[in-house]
């Protein structure tokens, strides 16, 4: 049995953003001491601090895709929540119908939480945007409850 420590996709990201701050605290005291040939070098330097980052967050989006939704909420008592938002959810398996998808993935965005739990809703969530996948846009998924 190895002892060696399993990194998580997150904790690689935090690890990556942590190393790059520092980085970037010293390029700050650089240029706060005016240190000009130091803040060149630490700059050369930053592209593979952000690419360490991008590398991580690459790792968490695994079988993710980032879409900007619309979400409605209509409540029987009247009161109506609108707002947008992105959000990384799981792409669509092949052959899956993209309204199927929508109905298991996007409606837990839906909701104003516990205050309304308990008042009949109509629910609507679109996306407005994906970049990765734009067959998705103008996929909706409604539900009422």
């Amino acid at each position: 049995m190895s002892d060696a420590a399993t990194i998580t996709p997150e904790a690689r990201l935090a690890i990556a953003l942590a190393e790059w701050r520092a980085h970037a605290a010293e390029i700050a005291t650089a240029y706060d001491e005016q240190d000009y040939a130091s803040v060149r070098v630490l700059e050369e330097h930053e592209i593979g601090f952000l690419n360490d980052v991008a590398d991580a967050a690459d790792a968490l989006m695994v079988g993710q895709v980032a879409v900007t939704i619309h979400v409605e909420d209509s409540y029987a008592t009247g009161e109506e929540f609108a707002r947008r938002m992105t959000v990384a959810v799981p792409v669509p398996a092949d052959g899956q119908d993209n309204d199927d998808w929508a109905q298991e993935h996007l409606l837990r965005f839906s909701g104003q939480g516990p205050a309304f739990a308990h008042l009949e809703a109509l629910y609507e969530v679109t996306v407005t945007d994906c970049d990765a996948r734009p067959e998705l846009i103008g996929v909706t998924a409604s539900a009422q409850g």
